[in-house]
């Protein structure tokens, strides 16, 4: 639920920097489109599950999206190489984040609704994909 607040929040950020009119928009939407994908897999995987939302983790996510909006304007108003470095470094915890999630499951044992191969894989994909959003900005602070 946690990973998935925080992609919440970032696909706030990429909103409200699109909005803004934050350039380099085709890099900015790519990274978007991607956030989005990522937290549909999770949610999806969760609702095969038998997983349900509650209440607070519902609310939690709507007032973390606003909050990335929030973050996403301020972000707006910065020079771009400092945007830039504050989103190498969010992508660059994300990713970890991700991998710890990884490693979370891989030692979690008796639990087979979780430890499946295919969550794994959808997470190891993620993981790059952050990687690789990480590497993205730290090219364009140069």
């Amino acid at each position: 639920i946690k990973t998935i607040i925080s992609e919440d929040q970032a696909i706030g950020i990429y909103q409200a920097e699109l909005f803004w009119k934050r350039r380099p928009k085709d890099i900015f939407q790519t990274i978007l489109n991607d956030e989005i994908s990522h937290e549909e897999q999770l949610i999806k995987f969760l609702y095969s599950r038998g997983w349900d939302f509650t209440l607070m983790q519902k609310s939690t996510m709507n007032f973390n999206r606003y909050s990335g909006w929030f973050i996403g304007s301020l972000l707006s108003t910065l020079p771009r190489r400092l945007c830039f470095f504050f989103h190498y470094m969010a992508e660059k915890q994300a990713a970890n984040s991700y991998n710890d999630l990884m490693i979370s499951i891989e030692n979690i044992q008796g639990m087979q609704w979780v430890n499946s191969s295919n969550i794994k894989i959808k997470i190891q994909e993620i993981i790059d994909n952050e990687k690789l959003h990480s590497e993205i900005f730290r090219a364009l602070i140069n």
